[in-house]
C-alpha cells in the first residue's frame, strides 16, 4: 500500500519545490511519522499555501490516525490544485474514516472517470471504491451523517437468501428430559416436535431509513426493518419479525444526545409470539475517530401466548464505535434486570449482553463479523422438577459472518454463516444450531 501512495504522490506532484512534499516524496516508515509530523508542523508558516506540502502533511496525519486534521489540509490542497490524484485518494480515506463514506465514494468515482489515470492503478482504486461502498451500505450512522441539507433523505435495502438451518425451531440439543421426583429421577424422551429440525429455508430481509436535519444541528431519524423466514418442509417454524425505531438527536458539547423509542413484533408458526416497546436515552462523545457512549434504557416485553413470561427490563448501556480507514469496529454492552410481571418461572432475571462487530474490506468485497454473548441468571428456582429447583443460568454465544461481493451498482452477492451455542446448568435449555445462506442484496438511496 505504501508503494501505491508513493506512485500517486509522484504522479500528482510537481517536480520542483522548496517545501516538503512538493517533490512527491513517499511517506517514511510508521515509526518515523511522529517526528515527520513535528517537522512539517514547524514549516506551516512558510508552506501553508503550497499544495504539495498540504497534501504530504495530510497523508502523514492520515497514517497517524488523525483523519479530522488530515481532511482540512487535504481539502485545502485540492482547492489549490484540483489535479492532484494522490491527494484525492488520501482525502477520500480521511472522509471515510470520519464516517462520510458517500463523499469518499464520490471522490473515488470521479478519480476513476479521469482518462489520465494509469491503467496499473485502476484495480487498486476500484477495490478501494468497492470497500468504501460496502462500508457505506453497512454503516447506517455514516449514511445519516452524510445526509446534509434540508428535507427528508433516506435509503432502503432488500436481500433475498436461500440456505440450510440445522435448528429451525431452536429446540434443545438433548433428546431426553430428566425430572427430579420425590421417588427419584425420571428420564423422559422428548417428542419429535421438541427436537432440532434441520431443513432448507428462504430468508427475505428489508430495511429502510429516513432522516431530517433540524435547526441547531439536531436531527429526526426513523429506521425500520423486517425479516421473513419460510421453509416448505417445516412450515410450522416460519416466522415474521418487524422492528421500528424513531429517534431524536441533538449536539451536546463534543458529542450528541439521543432519545429513541422502538417497537418489535415476532410471529412464529402463524401466532404472535412476542412484542416489545423500548425507550432509551444516551450520550456519546467524539474522540480521535471514535465515539464512546453511555445510556439507559427500559423495555416492556409481552408474550401473548404465555403471559406468565412477561417482564420489564431496566438497565444501563455503554458502547464504542471506531473508524480506522475502511474498517469499522463497534462494541456494546448492556446490563440490567428484567422484573417479572407475574408468577414467572425463575422470577426476576439479571441479564448482561456484550456485542462486538467488525466490518472491513476483504477479497474485493466486504466482510462483517458480529459476535453476541448473553448471560442470564434467574433470581429463584425455575422448577422443582428440574435439578431440585435450581436457579437457572444461561450463557449464549452467537456468531455471524457475512461476505458481500459487489456485482453492479447497488447490487451485491451475499454469503452468510451463523452459529449459536447456548449452555445452561439445566440441560433442558442447552441449544445449538448453524445456518448457511447464499443470496443477493439490493441497496438504494446512497
Amino acid at each position: 500500500m505504501r508503494l501505491l501512495f508513493a506512485f500517486l504522490f509522484l504522479w500528482g506532484a510537481s517536480a520542483l519545490a522548496a517545501c516538503p512534499g512538493d517533490a512527491g516524496e513517499p511517506l517514511p516508515p510508521r515509526d518515523q511519522l511522529p517526528e515527520l509530523e513535528k517537522k512539517l508542523a514547524s514549516l506551516a508558516p512558510q508552506c501553508e499555501d503550497k499544495p504539495g506540502y498540504l497534501a504530504y502533511r495530510g497523508a502523514a496525519l492520515n497514517a497517524l490516525g488523525r483523519p479530522a486534521e488530515a481532511a482540512v489540509l487535504l481539502e485545502h490542497a485540492l482547492l489549490l490544485d484540483p489535479r492532484r490524484a494522490g491527494t484525492q485518494v488520501d482525502y477520500a480515506e480521511a472522509l471515510a474514516a470520519l464516517g462520510d463514506t458517500a463523499a469518499a465514494a464520490a471522490l473515488l468515482r470521479d478519480l476513476l472517470a479521469r482518462p489520465d489515470v494509469p491503467a496499473q492503478l485502476r484495480p487498486h482504486l476500484e477495490r478501494r471504491l468497492n470497500a468504501t461502498e460496502a462500508l457505506q451500505r453497512f454503516d447506517a450512522l455514516a449514511g445519516l451523517r452524510a445526509w446534509v441539507g434540508t428535507g427528508w433523505r433516506g435509503e432502503a435495502s432488500f436481500a433475498l437468501k436461500g440456505g440450510y438451518d440445522s435448528n429451525l425451531n431452536s429446540a434443545p440439543s438433548r433428546d431426553t428430559l430428566t425430572l427430579t421426583l420425590p421417588g427419584g429421577e425420571a428420564v423422559l424422551l422428548l417428542a419429535d416436535r421438541f427436537r432440532p429440525r434441520g431443513a432448507a429455508a428462504a430468508l427475505a430481509e428489508a430495511s429502510g431509513q429516513l432522516a431530517r436535519p433540524l435547526e441547531g444541528g439536531a436531527a429526526l431519524q426513523f429506521y425500520g426493518e423486517a425479516r421473513v423466514r419460510a421453509s416448505s418442509s417445516a412450515s410450522d417454524t416460519n416466522y415474521q419479525q418487524g422492528h421500528a425505531v424513531a429517534a431524536w438527536s441533538q449536539p451536546l458539547g463534543a458529542g450528541d444526545a439521543l432519545v429513541s423509542i422502538g417497537a418489535t413484533q415476532l410471529r412464529y408458526g402463524g401466532d404472535e409470539l412476542y412484542r416489545a416497546v423500548r425507550i432509551a436515552a444516551s450520550r456519546d462523545w467524539r474522540y480521535d475517530g471514535c465515539r464512546p457512549r453511555l445510556g439507559v434504557e427500559s423495555e416492556w416485553r409481552r408474550y401473548p401466548a404465555a403471559p406468565e413470561l412477561e417482564g420489564r427490563f431496566l438497565g444501563v448501556s455503554t458502547g464504542l464505535a471506531c473508524i480506522r480507514g475502511l474498517n469499522r469496529v463497534t462494541f456494546a454492552m448492556r446490563a440490567g434486570e428484567d422484573a417479572a410481571q407475574a408468577d414467572r418461572p425463575g422470577g426476576d432475571q439479571r441479564q448482561t449482553d456484550v456485542r462486538a462487530a467488525w466490518i472491513g474490506p476483504f477479497a474485493s468485497g466486504s466482510l462483517l463479523a458480529d459476535a453476541l454473548y448473553s448471560h442470564q441468571q434467574d433470581a429463584s428456582g425455575f422448577s422443582p422438577l428440574l435439578e431440585n429447583g435450581a436457579s437457572r443460568r444461561l450463557n449464549r454465544l452467537s456468531l455471524r459472518l457475512e461476505y458481500a461481493y459487489p456485482i453492479a451498482p447497488d447490487w451485491a452477492l451475499l454469503a452468510s454463516f451463523d452459529t449459536t451455542i447456548q449452555r445452561s446448568n439445566l440441560p433442558l435449555f442447552d441449544i445449538s444450531g448453524r445456518a448457511f445462506y447464499l443470496g443477493v442484496r439490493w441497496q438504494s438511496g446512497r
